[in-house]
């Protein structure tokens, strides 16, 4: 058995439930794989940073702006393949504070973590509103600040957080981040350069056991719901478990269809770094190989599909 590390860019939730499924219907051992998941703790590093300082045979997931930057700024990763092909990122609100659309952030305060700040600040590039007119904190989850008022928007992903607050008594509704011009990815399995070019065996087995994984856990919710319930231990129970789940559906499948789960649209991909690019969150259009490592996948499902 292989020793396998993978660090989450979150804590254990449901919205893992396909890795957490394969860990506990041994699909990872039948690969061979010994894995183990590292939740998300604050301590300075991002989890690109983290991925490259974990050493021989680990890999982790992020959003795919995250991985770019990374790219540009010349580290040694690249993406493979994704858990979620629509992104839920949404801003939470609440109805009294008035916010419909981006634009009504205008005057606003603000709080997104590191991996969501960047994609709020596209779209309000792409929507044309001023650098400064929305006043936006990189702050760490904190549900209780909205709660309190100190921000009137805050960062979540639509299938947990805004659960997480309507369960508070939180009179929450969301904004999706979103414009027509970019299309991002969640939660996108990525590596580094030497990973990839030592391991490529195991990490193309880890990969295909997470991807069956998740067709196999959304197949079987309630059960599901129950495996996840028992690796959040006294965080959460079976019922809040599938309601996570079922939020996540959507969010799975675009393009790719179940027949393709997780596999990367390139031409999706190669135009989202043409509006990263614009926007400035790279200094230049960046190629798709310099990116991404697709032969995981297309030894996967097998090309042509």
């Amino acid at each position: 058995m292989k020793k396998f590390t993978f660090f989450l860019d979150f804590l254990i939730e449901g919205q893992f439930v396909g890795l957490l499924w394969a860990l506990e219907k041994g699909l990872y051992k039948e690969a061979g794989l010994d894995v183990e998941f590292v939740e998300w703790v604050e301590d300075g590093r991002s989890i690109i940073q983290k991925v490259i300082d974990g050493g021989r045979l680990c890999a982790g997931c992020s959003e795919d702006n995250l991985i770019i930057s990374a790219c540009a700024a010349g580290l040694p990763v690249r993406a493979l393949a994704t858990m979620l092909q629509v992104s839920p990122l949404v801003l939470m609100t609440k109805h009294s504070s008035g916010i419909q659309t981006i634009r009504d952030l205008i005057g606003k305060k603000v709080a997104m973590h590191c991996d969501g700040i960047r994609i709020l600040e596209a779209v309000l590039a792409l929507e044309k509103i001023p650098t400064g007119a929305v006043e936006i904190h990189e702050l760490p989850y904190q549900p209780d600040r909205l709660v309190r008022d100190e921000f009137q928007a805050v960062q979540g992903y639509a299938m947990y957080e805004p659960l997480q607050l309507a369960a508070m008594g939180v009179d929450v509704q969301t904004l999706p981040v979103r414009h027509h011009h970019i299309h991002p990815y969640a939660q996108v399995f990525f590596a580094t350069l030497e990973n990839i070019e030592q391991e490529p065996v195991a990490i193309q087995s880890f990969l295909s056991a997470s991807l069956e994984g998740f067709r196999q856990s959304v197949s079987q919710r309630d059960e599901a719901a129950k495996i996840v319930a028992k690796f959040l231990g006294g965080r959460g129970d079976v019922a809040s478990a599938r309601k996570v789940i079922d939020q996540l559906i959507p969010y799975l499948y675009d393009e790719a269809g179940d027949s393709r789960y997780g596999a990367l649209d390139l031409e999706r991909w190669s135009r989202n770094l043409k509006t990263y690019a614009a926007i400035g969150l790279t200094s230049g259009v960046l190629a798709v190989e310099d990116t991404v490592d697709n032969h995981f996948i297309e030894r996967i499902y097998g090309y042509p599909p």
